[in-house]
């Protein structure tokens, strides 16, 4: 999909497009360079305009999401670059950036794959909205029903045993008027919608059954109006 770097991906949910580049492992410079792990540069582009402290915000939550899933002890004193571009927003950016946060995070995990960086274990990232009127909760919502939501939220769950036990909520980033019944029932639909999300990813990481070690062509899948498309290149999945 690129030239130039160890690894790249693209993530589409409806409207919300996000194609991920991954170059690294790479020699550190002094200032970024930690002694005993890998060092992470992440950058999030935004669709129009120049980044702004709202690229900076997703940075941080992608930072913080990516930071234990890799096997960072495996390369000290060198450094990964994770650059997401979104290509199309499929929201309304100044107020909404959940699907964009989402979209990045699955991206980014299917790009490290691609390059071959050693990973402690999977994960899976789903928007949700709670409806204003109905207080219906739906995964995956559009830009139209974002609109009239009361509450969004985004969730990142870490997996282990492939893909079959939660380890771990990475993220839960929560904004609007919801009580606690309310968020465990967000919980509940967004650990469903996780556990179906990373199956398929996991079938896209083994080129449907085929070893990691083989060729695997590129591959796209649908679910719930997501496709993910993952060019062709060596996989080497360590420990996942």
């Amino acid at each position: 999909m690129l030239d130039n770097v160890d690894g790249s991906s693209q993530f589409v949910s409806q409207d919300t497009k996000i194609i991920c580049s991954v170059t690294g492992p790479i020699e550190a410079k002094a200032r970024q360079e930690l002694p005993t792990q890998l060092a992470l540069e992440i950058i999030v582009r935004p669709a129009k305009g120049v980044a702004t402290t709202r690229e900076k915000l997703l940075e941080d939550k992608l930072r913080a999401v990516l930071t234990p899933l890799i096997a960072r002890y495996c390369y000290p004193r060198q450094l990964c670059q994770i650059t997401c571009q979104i290509l199309e927003s499929g929201e309304d950016e100044p107020e909404f950036s959940l699907r964009e946060l989402s979209c990045c995070i699955n991206a980014a995990f299917l790009g490290l794959v691609d390059a071959g960086i050693a990973m402690n274990s999977m994960c899976a990232s789903i928007p949700i909205a709670i409806m204003k009127d109905s207080n219906e909760i739906i995964a995956n919502p559009t830009a139209e029903q974002l609109k009239t939501s009361v509450s969004v939220h985004t969730l990142a769950l870490e997996f282990v045993d492939g893909g079959n036990v939660i380890k771990n909520v990475l993220l839960l980033d929560s904004n609007g008027d919801f009580n606690e019944d309310q968020l465990f029932n967000v919980l509940e639909l967004g650990e469903q919608k996780c556990q179906e999300l990373v199956q398929d990813l996991r079938k896209i990481i083994h080129g449907r059954n085929i070893p990691l070690s083989s060729r695997v062509n590129t591959i796209s899948i649908s679910y719930v109006d997501t496709r993910v498309v993952l060019h062709d290149r060596e996989k080497y999945l360590l420990m996942c």
